[in-house]
């Protein structure tokens, strides 16, 4: 059987290895449009930080590796663009060369996750506007910290990820505010009242809690030095954003899946 497995990070690379355990006979290909593949995504806000030191601590295997520990092919920086299901193929591009070729399954397994929102407004292609999703987001606002190029920085959104971007980024010595749209950090995860403490506690540690205010953009010359709200500007020399995710399907459009 011919199983070809979209996405290569958590959940692509267990169903891979564990469909190689059960049937060694079964042909299996991973198509990834990362170059990397099992990396631990909860560690990338702590590698901004260097509390991981290196960036070999966060990925898990290299695609060579796990190839040869599982008999997986795995084909990286190649995105799935279409599936047709009535013929059992994809059509995938090679994010190296432009070139798209063809993939044949018998069954097709889709892990392609999500990437983060970003909102449409000004001056989101400005440098050092970044989000939090892969080793080279991380590896880049850490660099950028480390140039001394990164004083003050503006954390868009106040769940899991951006509190822990903010923590990372006042450990390095930068001025951070978070901003939210809702009322209290955290609001999917605690009540009101232990919202408050959490952002009694950022204060305490130097991170700025602005809540119950919108993302209108950023200013700059070339680079990030202001972020706009729908309450006022701050100055800032970075903007992160972790607003949250949208599921990568868009690829799927017209494959009735």
């Amino acid at each position: 059987m011919k199983v070809l497995v979209l996405g290569g990070v958590a959940a692509g690379t267990k169903v891979a290895a564990k469909l190689k355990r059960e049937d060694r006979s079964c042909e299996v290909t991973i198509l990834t449009r990362g170059r990397d593949i099992s990396y631990a995504g909860c560690g990338l806000p702590y590698y901004v930080g260097d509390v991981i030191h290196e960036k070999s601590e966060l990925i898990v295997n290299t695609p060579e590796k796990f190839a040869a520990l599982t008999g997986a092919a795995v084909r990286t920086e190649t995105e799935a663009v279409a599936v047709h299901t009535d013929r059992h193929t994809v059509e995938a591009k090679d994010l190296r060369t432009g070139a798209v070729s063809e993939y044949g399954y018998d069954k097709l397994v889709i892990a392609t996750g999500a990437s983060p929102f970003v909102p449409p407004v000004q001056g989101l292609d400005l440098k050092n506007v970044f989000v939090m999703r892969t080793p080279d987001d991380a590896i880049g606002l850490r660099e950028a910290v480390e140039s001394g190029e990164i004083k003050r920085a503006v954390v868009a959104g106040g769940g899991f990820i951006g509190l822990e971007v903010a923590e990372n980024l006042a450990a390095k010595g930068v001025k951070t505010t978070v901003i939210d749209f809702a009322p209290h950090v955290l609001p999917n995860f605690l009540d009101p009242e232990l919202s408050e403490y959490v952002e009694n506690r950022m204060a305490d540690e130097g991170i700025m809690p602005v809540t119950g205010v919108s993302l209108e953009g950023a200013e700059g010359s070339g680079k990030v030095e202001k972020v706009l709200t729908s309450k006022r500007g701050y100055k800032a020399d970075a903007l992160v954003l972790a607003i949250g995710i949208r599921p990568n399907t868009g690829f799927l459009e017209g494959s009735g899946i």
